[in-house]
């Protein structure tokens, strides 16, 4: 048999050169070409506890872990981000007003900001970058078009706006802290990646407020590469930087495309995290800045929306925090206002319910005022039982008699005699004289003549006159003290009502050629006690959020319940009941109720439930002053939505709250030592329903009756009421 043929030629070689030529390409190969390539990952997390859960499966697969900052580690108050321009915007006009006395309007700036930045972004693309740019060359382009001659000064101006702004409105994600130590402990490298104009040292300061340097290793920003997330050329960017193989890096963001399809297609692990609770955060905050837009009723809404709640502490607190704190804070930027307005210079805070006020007025007003406008301020021991007495130094007037006649539970003479701080059994052959046998008695008749005649009797006037100088001297020097003479203007704050303490002072000074122009700014001035004013010029009432000089109907509420606002604000020291010249000085001092009385041991037991409700108010001014500094809303923004706060609050409390609040005493100390007590206000349930006398009676004497029907639990009767109420103030 012959051999085939094999010569270098043949027909036979080459056929099985042919079938042999792959296996020969495949040995020139280099070792492990055909390995199988690691599977790229690709996840989703819909919360930071199914994050961690995902971090923990995959993350023996990786390196290295990459985060997207905004929306992933951090997050903003704010929604849509370019909010943050609109609010750098404004803080810049008044910068270029007060300091280079330049004005320009919000949108014009923004315009121009915009202008710049698509110019810078556009040379960008130019030099065969992405559409990026740099915050700091932003800031520089807009500094030179508006002051050419201060342009570096006014550029990190431009710049401390911007990262006050940023710092203002970010916060770390709940719990995400606790994933980047887990993360740390595990020895893991972390990174952080953001498609984003504020430069790398920008973000860093960020990083640094917010705790987070400890953290992150390395930040990529596009702004300094001038290469973008969107592309993936700042992901090719930072394998290269970080000597890594795409499946050697986990990336987690909330951007679709930017932090999952873009990665995913380089090989690189991803988690793609869709946070559904911030979705809906950022949803409701889109949906009310749209309606504050649009009616500014909403602009209070929108206010709350951007303050951040509070880790609960119990009732009281979380009561101040969430009522009272909106209804203190609103009502202290009122004030602000009013005093800019009128260009007061001296602010008086009276006690006890001006101790709170002040604290929120000092924690609130350096938003509003220059260092050099800030008006000084004083708080003052008064009280109506303290000063009532000085303003009867020249007598009792008969419409100063019967102020304390109002109290339903007066009695008569003594009330009298106690509210102006005179020694009742003087008056006893007075009172006889007219036929009030029992100066305790209740006195209904304080229309008639004989009423009259005896407040106007020459002897009473008399006694009264004797009793009231050394009062009047003392309380003079105690003002003086304070500076309250010999100013244009002051302004004294309280809780209100009827602006007794103002009155009174007027009395006893108001025809002293040095009695400034007294300023009262109330939160609420019902004017159930008429006084008149003896000089229109020397006196101004405003009634913050509450005036019923008009009538308007939301306002009405604050009356309802005028006592959880007392005792919401009172300081825990005592009433002041008098003045009296310190041991070793001429200074005069006040007198306090001692702590042994009936009504003040009430007091003392609610004391611990005052601070809880005053903390919770003072956490929630500090968030309602950023969130103020935010929005750029003014008072007459947010009152709507607060005036709604308080209507909520008094005419449809919930269960818990009537059975909290109803704990509370309140201590009466104006002609009288009565104690409040809503405990008893409280109705026995359904059954009082068979007692319509009874139940009738109830409401119409309860002091807050709209929490006594509701203790009885029947739905829609306080909505009822409420109607019922409404139609009779018309």
């Amino acid at each position: 048999m012959s051999k085939p043929n094999i010569t270098e030629n043949s027909r036979n070689r080459r056929i099985g050169r042919a079938i042999t030529a792959l296996c020969r390409w495949i040995r020139t190969l280099p070792q492990g070409v055909f390995a199988k390539k690691p599977h790229a990952i690709k996840d989703t997390a819909n919360n930071v506890s199914s994050l961690h859960a995902k971090l923990a499966k995959h993350l023996s697969q990786t390196k290295v872990v990459s985060f997207d900052i905004f929306d992933t580690i951090l997050e903003r108050d704010i929604d849509p981000p370019d909010e943050v321009k609109q609010i750098v915007a404004r803080k810049l006009c008044r910068t270029l007003l007060d300091e280079y006395d330049v004005q320009y309007t919000v949108e014009k700036l923004l315009q121009l900001r915009k202008e710049i930045e698509h110019m810078l972004r556009k040379d960008g693309l130019t030099n065969g970058k992405d559409f990026e740019c740099k915050f700091s060359d932003i800031a520089q382009h807009l500094a030179a078009r508006l002051s050419s001659d201060k342009a570096n000064i006014l550029a990190k101006r431009i710049i401390d706006h911007e990262l006050e702004t940023e710092n203002e409105v970010l916060y770390v994600k709940r719990d995400m802290s606790i994933i980047l130590a887990w993360l740390n402990d595990k020895g893991t490298r972390v990174i952080a990646i953001s498609d984003m104009y504020l430069d790398h040292d920008h973000l860093h300061e960020i990083f640094t407020r917010k705790g987070l340097t400890t953290h992150i290793d390395q930040i990529y920003v596009s702004s300094e590469s001038g290469i973008c997330k969107h592309s993936g050329r700042l992901f090719e960017h930072v394998l290269q930087q970080e000597e890594l193989k795409p499946h050697e890096l986990l990336h987690i963001g909330d951007n679709h495309h930017s932090d999952y399809r873009s990665p995913a297609k380089m090989g690189i692990h991803t988690i793609h995290f869709n946070d559904k609770t911030s979705n809906r955060r950022r949803q409701t905050l889109r949906t009310y800045r749209h309606l504050a837009a649009k009616n500014a009723y909403w602009r209070g809404r929108y206010l709350l929306q951007i303050i951040r709640p509070a880790e609960s502490q119990g009732f009281y607190y979380d009561y101040g925090y969430s009522i009272l704190g909106p209804i203190y804070a609103t009502f202290i930027l009122g004030i602000i206002e009013a005093i800019k307005k009128n260009n007061i210079q001296h602010v008086y805070f009276l006690a006890r319910e001006g101790e709170l006020f002040l604290k929120l007025f000092r924690l609130i007003l350096p938003d509003f005022f220059e260092p050099d406008q800030i008006p000084k301020t004083d708080y003052l021991y008064v009280s109506r039982r303290s000063i009532s007495p000085a303003s009867a130094h020249k007598g009792l007037t008969y419409e100063a008699a019967i102020a304390p006649l109002f109290n339903p539970k007066h009695q008569g003479l003594y009330s009298i005699c106690r509210a102006y701080g005179l020694p009742p059994e003087q008056f006893n052959g007075i009172a006889e004289k007219y036929g009030y046998t029992d100066i305790n008695e209740p006195i209904c008749d304080w229309k008639s003549s004989r009423f009259k005649e005896m407040i106007q009797d020459t002897d009473f006037q008399h006694t009264v006159q004797q009793h009231t100088r050394e009062h009047h001297d003392l309380l003079y020097r105690y003002l003086d003290q304070h500076g309250f003479f010999g100013q244009e203007k002051v302004a004294v704050v309280d809780i209100g009502w009827n602006g007794s303490i103002q009155k009174f002072l007027e009395d006893a000074f108001g025809d002293l050629e040095n009695y400034p122009h007294v300023f009262g700014l109330y939160l609420g001035f019902i004017g159930g006690i008429q006084h008149r004013r003896h000089d229109d010029d020397k006196n101004t009432i405003v009634g913050i959020l509450c005036d019923e000089r008009g009538k308007p109907r939301p306002e009405d509420v604050f009356s309802r319940f005028e006592e959880i606002f007392e005792e919401g604000a009172r300081a825990l020291h005592p009433t002041t009941i008098g003045y009296q010249k310190a041991m070793n000085s001429d200074k005069i001092e006040p007198v306090f109720k001692a702590d042994s009385s009936q009504d003040r041991a009430v007091e003392l037991r609610a004391n611990a439930h005052i601070v809880q409700f005053q903390e919770g108010i003072i956490d929630f001014a500090s968030e309602f002053t950023r969130a103020i500094d935010l929005t750029g809303y003014s008072f007459e923004d947010i009152k709507p939505f607060t005036l709604t706060i308080a209507e909520r609050a008094i005419v449809f409390p919930t269960a818990e709250e009537i059975e909290k609040l109803m704990q509370l005493g309140h201590a009466e100390d104006f002609g009288s030592s009565n104690i409040m007590d809503f405990r008893h206000e409280k109705l026995d349930g359904w059954l009082t329903l068979f007692r319509p006398r009874r139940l009738i009676k109830k409401l119409a004497t309860a002091n807050w009756k709209y929490g006594t029907a509701r203790s009885l639990g029947i739905p829609g009767l306080n909505m009822i009421i409420r109607f019922y109420d409404l139609m009779k103030s018309k």
